[in-house]
């Protein structure tokens, strides 16, 4: 049939130059891409790893031996990909009445339809997928650590001391100024694998399910007090403590997070998890070249393979907001 080979040429050609042309558009609608670098994995399977720097010199006297002393290398972390796919379908009549009789605003339409809509789902496996680093953090259901514990713990080793540090704010507070600024302090204590404290935090991120967005907002926004009668100057606003402390500080909300864990917030320090939180790719979301008929009913195929992953922990820190 005639239909099937000029719908083909259609879809191959005009949907497919409409989505090379939008789909980087449609992918900075992925929420929360300023909290993870991008890149794409060479094989399958692939492995995170970094090295850390030195630790601290030895005092040495006049003649003697220098100290020895050693890079850090960071627990390393396989990728874990996930492919996920997508299906749409049309009849002939589409075919034949849209796309041979319609207008070209229709036909221009029709095709934007289907180029949007076949990677459209995909889209939110990728942000149902970003969200779960955050939501199952403190479990290793989805994402379990290079250090062979969970994402968020208690009991994060260092390589070079043999102690342990927690990325769980103290007693998991409620989400507050004050909360905000313990975590804060937290995190600014954050070693990395040769014992010693990381760089104070500079750009942080209070990421937060719906339910929170607006307390997260009057923390940020408020200069004095937001819940008390004693109207100091609020701990965690935006304008004027972060500020002082040199602290880039905004919210960020992550719409697929389950209400489930309504009452989680999270810090994220940017310029720590550009070394180390990735969203890594086998491929972006695609469209398949060939549209496939069958019984007058033509179906085309998109898929994604994508992986998030973290390189440590240092960048992110988290509280139930249970107050226990």
């Amino acid at each position: 049939m005639t239909t099937t080979g000029v719908f083909k040429d259609a879809v191959s050609a005009a949907v497919r130059a409409y989505f090379d042309k939008t789909k980087e558009d449609i992918l900075d609608k992925v929420y929360g891409s300023e909290l993870f670098s991008e890149y794409e994995a060479d094989v399958p399977a692939e492995q995170l790893s970094g090295v850390a720097g030195p630790g601290l010199g030895t005092l040495t006297l006049e003649g003697q031996q220098y100290g020895s002393n050693e890079l850090w290398e960071e627990y390393k972390k396989t990728v874990s990909l996930r492919k996920y796919t997508s299906e749409l379908s049309w009849t002939k009549e589409d075919a034949h009445f849209v796309f041979g009789k319609a207008s070209e605003a229709k036909r221009q339409m029709k095709l934007g339809s289907i180029a949007s809509n076949a990677i459209r789902p995909l889209i939110g496996n990728i942000n149902v997928d970003v969200a779960k680093m955050f939501y199952l953090a403190n479990g290793t259901t989805f994402f379990t650590g290079g250090d062979a514990v969970a994402l968020v713990a208690s009991n994060h080793p260092i390589r070079k001391t043999g102690s342990t540090q927690t990325n769980i704010v103290t007693s998991n507070a409620v989400l507050s100024a004050d909360g905000v600024q313990t975590a804060v302090n937290q995190m600014n204590r954050f070693q990395s694998m040769n014992g010693r404290d990381l760089l104070p935090v500079r750009r942080l991120r209070l990421v937060v399910p719906k339910e929170l967005t607006a307390t997260a907002c009057q923390i940020r926004d408020s200069l004095y007090g937001p819940s008390n009668a004693n109207l100091g100057l609020q701990k965690s606003s935006a304008s004027q403590m972060m500020k002082a402390q040199g602290i880039d500080f905004d919210v960020l909300t992550l719409p697929d997070i389950s209400s489930s864990y309504a009452a989680y917030w999270w810090l994220v320090d940017l310029d720590r998890a550009k070394e180390r939180f990735f969203l890594v790719w086998g491929w972006k979301p695609e469209m398949a070249s060939d549209t496939v008929g069958d019984h007058g009913t033509y179906k085309v195929d998109a898929d994604v393979m994508f992986g998030p992953s973290a390189l440590g922990w240092q960048w992110i820190i988290q509280s139930t907001g249970a107050g226990v």
